[in-house]
């Protein structure tokens, strides 16, 4: 692997642990107006901008494209956005650090089982090595879990630290709901590979093919978004808070959020054809390693684990740890597919 092409892994790594360390700097915005905001730019315009720049006769592809590939890729985008709104409200609830150690680990599982299952001829060693991986994955999910649970008892207190369990409970499982529908964006990338066929077939380079799915998997994605968010702006009347004073610093945090994780996808599909054939196997676990412990950085730098104690942030340590062991064996699993 080539200095350049294992430089642009680990920023893709570091920009998705990253991407919603902006939320935290907004003010007088509820989630919903954050997440609305995000979703439109990250998923719609900007990915639509890039294949706008990127793939030639974007508009033919479109129309030309069987429409079995394009509506799969759609759907499968729409149960991916699911999972997005769930991991946002997640973040929300539990944490930046957790959510993601929760929603990546899953997602990192059934991503890797899913594949298994309807893969024709199964090897010995693929198979063990992938179920021990999925395996240690779960474990490191589970621990991970209870890393956050000790934290809300020892943070909390009395009939506030009951109120702070039953929150923690159900922002676990919005985490674990979101973790396994965020496999259907590799989904649709699998189901839609004929639309990256015909971009290719009129004239888009091997790396700016997946542009045009991109845009259709993600565009589908904010619908989910857009709905949820646009229920919650009706219901608790906070669309009024697009008409505070803080709504144009509050944009541009929300842009800032939007271009990095555009740059993560970038930066990802670039290293990766960089690196070939080997491009999954090698490159998703450094991201999947990167974008884990550098969002756990960014929640310990935050304070999400202020006061939680020794045993709380020891057994998050743990999880972690374990998270990472496991992004090494299923990306060792796949060398032997």
């Amino acid at each position: 692997m080539s200095q350049v092409a294992l430089s642009l892994i680990v920023l893709a790594g570091i920009l998705q642990g990253s991407f919603v360390v902006p939320m935290k700097a907004t003010k007088s915005w509820e989630w919903e107006n954050i997440w609305l905001a995000f979703t439109f730019l990250g998923l719609v315009v900007l990915p639509a901008l890039v294949a706008s720049a990127t793939v030639p006769h974007l508009g033919e592809v479109l129309r030309t494209s069987p429409a079995r590939s394009l509506m799969s890729a759609a759907l499968l985008g729409l149960g991916w956005g699911c999972g997005s709104a769930c991991f946002g409200v997640g973040v929300k609830m539990v944490g930046m650090g957790l959510a993601f150690s929760v929603v990546a680990g899953l997602s990192g599982a059934m991503g890797s089982l899913i594949p298994w299952f309807t893969a024709p001829n199964k090897s010995l060693s693929y198979s063990g090595l992938l179920w021990l991986g999925v395996l240690v994955m779960v474990g490191g999910v589970a621990v991970c879990a209870l890393a956050g649970r000790e934290r809300e008892r020892k943070v909390g207190s009395d009939s506030a630290a009951t109120a702070g369990h039953r929150e923690f409970g159900l922002g676990l499982t919005v985490c674990i709901l979101g973790g396994m529908l965020s496999c259907f964006m590799n989904l649709g990338f699998v189901y839609g590979a004929e639309v990256a066929n015909r971009a290719r077939q009129l004239g888009a380079s091997e790396a700016a093919a997946p542009n045009v799915l991109w845009m259709v998997v993600m565009s589908a994605g904010f619908v989910a978004n857009a709905l949820y968010c646009g229920r919650l702006l009706i219901t608790r009347g906070s669309w009024r808070g697009y008409l505070a004073p803080t709504t144009s610093s509050n944009c541009a945090w929300i842009l800032l959020m939007a271009l990095i994780w555009e740059g993560n996808l970038v930066a990802y599909a670039e290293g990766a054809n960089r690196i070939g054939n080997l491009g999954p196997s090698v490159g998703w676990p450094i991201v999947l390693s990167m974008t884990l412990i550098t969002s756990n950085i960014w929640g310990a730098g935050t304070a999400e684990w202020q006061g939680a104690g020794g045993r709380a942030i020891a057994t998050m340590v743990a999880g972690i740890t374990l998270l990472v062991l496991a992004v090494a064996i299923l990306g060792w699993a796949s060398t032997k597919a």
